[in-house]
């Protein structure tokens, strides 16, 4: 049995806007007439669903990421990790995260780019970013985050802030090393790794097979442990070899 406590995730501060992006990541909490509309341009049936099942979806969602959560956690709890400072590439409405701070209590950084319109990715033709700093940053204190245990980074907004954090953890679910290559944080791991911090990331099976400089950099550094795996990728942890 886990020595974790469990805390329900509050989100009254997500709006239903939000709750439909996150209900498209999370595609098995909505209808498929739902999402191929939204697909096809039209938000109408999506945000009508989750007028009606608001809570639904989010049950359905926040069970999905506490799932995916856990194996994260022990896997850091077997490799002797306990944040203090944990920066989330990608880090969308930080639903993770809240499960993150409840159990290590770390400063948290959320980088992302945001939403926009269309997001270039290379592992894909286009994309979508599903983001807001500002309601991820609710999400956290409405949860009982402090204020000031906060920190957010638009990198495009914002270049080069990410090479003035240090943390002891560098998560990417879902984003870097699945959506996109791992080149632009490469700094920021190996950064973390020196510190005798941990990396977790999602990488495509493909990405790695076909490998790159920055894989080979990350792979040398660090000795994976594979957390997961779900069909055409790995969830990984990277810890000082």
């Amino acid at each position: 049995m886990s020595s974790y406590p469990t805390y329900p995730v509050l989100t009254d501060s997500l709006s239903d806007r939000i709750v439909a992006l996150t209900g498209f990541q999370r595609t098995s909490q909505i209808s498929r007439a739902s999402r191929l509309a939204w697909e096809a341009g039209d938000q109408r049936p999506m945000m009508a669903e989750v007028e009606t099942r608001r809570r639904e979806i989010l049950q359905g969602v926040i069970g999905e990421i506490r799932d995916e959560w856990r194996p994260i956690r022990d896997a850091l709890k077997r490799a002797g990790k306990t944040p203090g400072h944990a920066a989330d590439i990608g880090c969308g409405t930080a639903i993770n995260d809240v499960f993150l701070w409840q159990d290590f209590r770390p400063h948290l950084t959320l980088i992302d780019i945001e939403e926009t319109p269309e997001q270039y990715h290379m592992f894909a033709d286009t994309g979508a970013g599903y983001a807001s700093l500002a309601a991820a940053r609710r999400l956290l204190e409405e949860n009982g985050v402090p204020p000031g245990g906060i920190t957010t980074i638009n990198p495009v907004n914002e270049p080069g802030a990410t090479d003035r954090i240090a943390p002891d953890l560098a998560i990417s679910l879902l984003s870097c090393g699945f959506h996109y290559p791992i080149d632009d944080y490469l700094d920021l791991f190996l950064g973390t790794l020196d510190r005798g911090g941990a990396v977790v990331l999602d990488l495509r099976n493909r990405y790695r097979a076909r490998g790159s400089a920055a894989l080979d950099a990350l792979f040398g550094a660090g000795t994976p442990d594979v957390i997961a795996e779900a069909g055409r990728h790995q969830r990984i942890l990277l810890t000082r070899t």
